[in-house]
């Protein structure tokens, strides 16, 4: 992120991918999403013992708090929160944190390579690949939101290689009558639903109303029709758990970034992309405006429904549509 200061304090979730995107790390068990794990190779365990080991150097070198928060190996590549608490010396900002961890994780891929090599000629090539990855975090409950996403990783590696068509990352995807551009994993063929309705519900009702709002939704959606929403509202989050449960057609629309390389929908999203009843539309580039601010405003909601309008088909909202429709 060009305007970040990577020497301040911060608390940073790091991935670095092996060379060649090598399964070298760990292996995926289990016969099923619900018991899928990681197994990690002796390279693997070194790998997070590594980056705990890292930080404490660190910490004695320059005087400046590093913990790791919490870390996930998968077979080709590492997650790691790192919290920095206290400012970094300007020459030893957190690129250089994590280049001496990947180099003593290089060394020890070397020294595997070369115990178990016929010869000496192995040549050395780095374990990880040029760079790394972050995110920064900037709002309250994203920390929780990393830990789960690294925890339901094996789960989504899963599911990635027994439905790998139902989870493609589609960039630039065209839909709606302006015709914007969405990064979208899911079910693409939802926005080509004869029937497609805006579920739009005031932030301000009873409980009784919010049920009468869900049955109306519902109703529409057992008929065949796409439900499109940002799900934001405590009625709409109502009408997504309704419809979740009974695997009913939606399309949702949320607020971050899905074009970076490592960032696919979360928890109860990824499942339903994978199940193909769902479809996830992302309006906005990672680390954009939108994405990085540290609550969604007004104006934003505001936007995503409009985008939401937009995918619509039906004239007429649901919200509009009499009880005995």
């Amino acid at each position: 992120m060009d305007v970040h200061d990577y020497a301040s304090a911060c608390i940073y979730l790091i991935t670095v991918t092996t060379e060649g995107r090598k399964r070298i790390l760990g292996s995926l068990v289990g016969d099923s999403a619900s018991t899928a794990a990681i197994e990690p190779t002796a390279l693997g365990s070194y790998v997070a013992e590594a980056f705990r080991q890292t930080a404490a150097e660190t910490t004695k070198k320059t005087g400046c708090r590093i913990q790791v928060l919490h870390y996930q190996i998968m077979p080709d590549h590492f997650h790691g929160i790192l919290y920095v608490r206290d400012t970094l010396p300007a020459d030893y900002a957190l690129g250089k944190i994590v280049a001496a961890w990947k180099s003593s994780c290089s060394h020890a891929f070397w020294h595997v390579s070369l115990s178990s090599a016929q010869n000496f000629s192995v040549e050395k090539i780095p374990l990880f690949s040029r760079g790394f990855n972050d995110r920064i975090l900037f709002r309250k409950g994203q920390l929780q939101t990393w830990i789960a996403y690294l925890n339901d990783n094996p789960r989504r590696l899963w599911l990635k290689i027994h439905f790998p068509n139902r989870l493609h990352k589609v960039y630039d995807f065209k839909a709606g009558k302006r015709g914007h551009e969405y990064t979208a994993v899911g079910n693409t063929f939802l926005v080509t639903y004869p029937e497609r309705i805006q579920v739009r519900c005031h932030r301000n009702l009873t409980e009784k109303e919010i049920q009468a709002e869900v049955n109306k939704y519902l109703r529409e959606a057992r008929r065949g029709a796409v439900l499109v929403s940002p799900f934001i509202s405590p009625a709409e989050k109502a009408v997504y758990k309704a419809c979740y449960e009974e695997k009913l057609p939606m399309i949702h629309i949320v607020n971050r970034g899905m074009d970076g390389k490592f960032i696919y929908p979360s928890g109860r999203d990824l499942t339903g992309c994978s199940e193909g009843f769902l479809l996830v539309l992302a309006p906005y580039a990672d680390y954009s405006e939108e994405t990085s601010a540290a609550r969604i405003t007004r104006a934003q909601c505001l936007n995503m429904n409009d985008f939401a309008e937009d995918l619509a088909s039906a004239a007429l909202k649901c919200s509009e549509l009499d009880e005995d429709f």
